[in-house]
């Protein structure tokens, strides 16, 4: 009995130094949210693939943390590649054209950020650097709906 409970122990201590410190990290499709977070989903037109589907959680509390999930799409249905941001959001409020309105700038990448007009409390819309809507086709739309 003394050599099996010695063998689990000495298993145990191997598998945990495979590791080498390292955390482990979830796997790519994930799904981690602030339980105290909005969150809007919505897919949006793309030149080369299906279309862009975005799942974007805003904390709820004094923190204006996010998290982003970006998945180019090859069908509605199957993912070519993903990327997930997160960070601080910078609400701003801005005048374009005349109205003024509030927009959420998230950073994610180094010199690069994606920003969204803050239609009303269910729709945000994606705008360009200039806080510009997009024109769309018909049938295409920039929107991300509140989803939770």
């Amino acid at each position: 009995m003394k050599k099996v409970t010695l063998l689990l122990v000495a298993c145990a201590a191997f598998i945990a130094s495979c590791n080498n410190g390292k955390k482990a990290e979830p796997a790519a499709n994930t799904e981690v949210v602030a339980t105290d977070s909005t969150v809007y989903e919505g897919l949006t037109p793309a030149a080369d693939t299906y279309g862009i589907r975005y799942r974007l959680a805003l904390t709820s509390d004094s923190t204006m943390s996010f998290n982003l999930a970006q998945s180019y799409m090859k069908s509605e249905t199957e993912v070519e590649k993903s990327f997930n941001y997160s960070g601080q959001v910078i609400s701003l409020t801005k005048t374009v054209n005349g109205a003024e309105n509030k927009y959420y700038r998230l950073p994610t990448e180094p010199n690069d950020t994606i920003n969204f007009l803050v239609l009303n409390d269910s729709t945000l819309r994606m705008v360009n650097d200039q806080f510009e809507e997009p024109v769309s086709a018909q049938g295409m739309n920039y929107d991300l709906k509140l989803v939770k």
